[in-house]
């Protein structure tokens, strides 16, 4: 019997285990598992979620409420009286009162506007006098006079100086600071054409008498 020819199948057999054990791609204990790749991927993707907005909120100073500071109110005639006296050469000095004290509110109410109603031959000024200017005067009680100076030939009839002004009311008193203005009855001063410089009058020349013979 020949021993070699029986040895060599044998051989050939346990090569070929051999070497298709060294190709397998052996499973080490750092190859991640299925599972676990899921997971991670799952856990990154929740991370870059931003967070759902609840809603923008406002930036920036509160905007102011109606009534914080007070509700102005506008008088459109004033309760005003007075004299405008000659002061010159078409000029007029108006001393303006205030004719009702028991409506004056608090804080006063000041003057903020001036005009002469019809307008026309008149121009409203500053002060004259003693008296402060009425332009944005503010009355109060105790101190409720100011002057006004008109100037111009004054070529309208029946003209007269009308004041127009406001105040401020406390939050939450509009509805008395309105029964207040509704008590005020509108005044309003005279205004008298200005004097005109006239020439003088040059004194009548008597003629001689005649000689009679």
């Amino acid at each position: 019997m020949n021993l070699f020819r029986t040895r060599r199948p044998a051989l050939a057999i346990v090569a070929l285990t051999l070497g298709v054990a060294g190709c397998s791609t052996p499973a080490g204990p750092d190859a991640p598992r299925s599972t676990d790749q899921n997971t991670t991927t799952a856990d990154a993707t929740t991370a870059e979620t931003p967070p759902s907005n609840p809603g923008t909120e406002p930036t920036g100073p509160e905007s102011p409420r109606t009534g914080d500071h007070g509700v102005a109110i506008s008088i459109p005639e004033l309760p005003i009286g007075g004299n405008a006296n000659p002061a010159g050469h078409e000029k007029l000095c108006a001393d303006a009162s205030w004719l009702q004290p028991e409506t004056l509110p608090a804080g006063g109410v000041k003057v903020s506007r001036i005009q002469a109603d019809p307008p026309t031959g008149f121009h409203v000024g500053g002060k004259c006098g003693r008296l402060p200017s009425c332009a944005s005067f503010t009355f109060h009680t105790g101190k409720d006079h100011c002057s006004v100076e008109v100037t111009g030939p004054g070529t309208a009839q029946g003209a007269q100086l009308k004041f127009t002004g406001g105040f401020t009311c406390p939050p939450g008193q509009e509805s008395s600071c309105r029964e207040l203005t509704a008590r005020m009855n509108p005044g309003a001063i005279g205004l008298s054409r200005p004097e005109t410089a006239t020439e003088p009058e040059s004194p009548a020349t008597e003629a001689p008498p005649s000689s009679s013979r």
